[in-house]
C-alpha cells in the first residue's frame, strides 16, 4: 500500500480507516490491525508537526506486509536541521538500550508528566511505537532531504 497526502493534519484521521481496512483485509487480527494503525497515525502525525513543506509536498506513506514483518514507513521533507535528527536518532537509541519497550514507555511517561510544555518534543509518539506497536524503528534522510522514519513489526508464525 503507497499513499500520498498534503502535510496538513485532516488527512491523518481518513487514513486510519484505510490502514485498517488493509491490515484486516490482509488477514491480520483486529488487535495488530489496531497496533498498526495506530503505528501509521503516530508517524503521519510526527511528519506533519516536524516536516518542513513547499507548497507541492507531500507525505509518502508506504505499507509492505510480508510473511514474517510489517514495514510501515513514512517519508516527508524536513530542513537540514542536525541537531533535530541527532535527537531523533539518540531518542530512537534510547528507546532500543531498553530490554523490554513498556519499560521505556514508563520512564518517557515520567519524564513527560514532570515536563514544563516548553520543554519541547516528549518523544512518547516514537515510544508507544516501540511498546504499544511493538515495532523496532528507524530512520534514514535521502540527498533531497527527506527523512524517512520506519517501523517494522514482526508477526507470529501463525498469521
Amino acid at each position: 500500500m503507497t499513499l500520498k497526502m498534503p502535510p496538513e493534519w485532516e488527512t491523518i484521521k481518513p487514513v486510519w480507516d484505510a490502514t485498517t481496512a488493509y491490515f484486516n483485509g490482509a488477514g491480520l487480527d483486529a488487535d495488530t490491525g489496531y497496533a498498526l494503525a495506530m503505528v501509521t497515525q503516530e508517524l503521519l502525525e510526527n511528519a506533519v508537526k516536524y516536516g518542513h513543506f513547499g507548497p507541492s509536498d507531500q507525505i509518502r506513506l508506504e505499507i509492505q506486509i510480508r510473511r514474517r514483518d510489517v514495514t510501515i514507513e513514512v517519508t516527508h521533507r524536513v530542513e537540514p536541521d542536525e541537531a533535530r535528527l541527532k535527537r531523533l536518532d539518540l531518542t530512537i537509541q534510547w528507546i532500543r538500550g531498553f530490554q523490554n519497550p513498556f519499560e521505556a514507555y514508563v520512564e518517557r511517561l515520567k519524564a513527560v508528566s514532570v515536563a514544563t510544555p516548553q520543554q519541547g518534543e516528549s518523544g512518547l509518539g516514537l515510544v508507544r511505537i516501540a511498546y504499544e506497536g511493538q515495532s523496532i524503528l528507524d530512520f534514514y534522510v535521502n540527498e533531497h532531504h527527506e527523512l524517512a522514519v520506519s517501523a517494522v513489526h514482526p508477526l507470529r508464525s501463525d498469521h
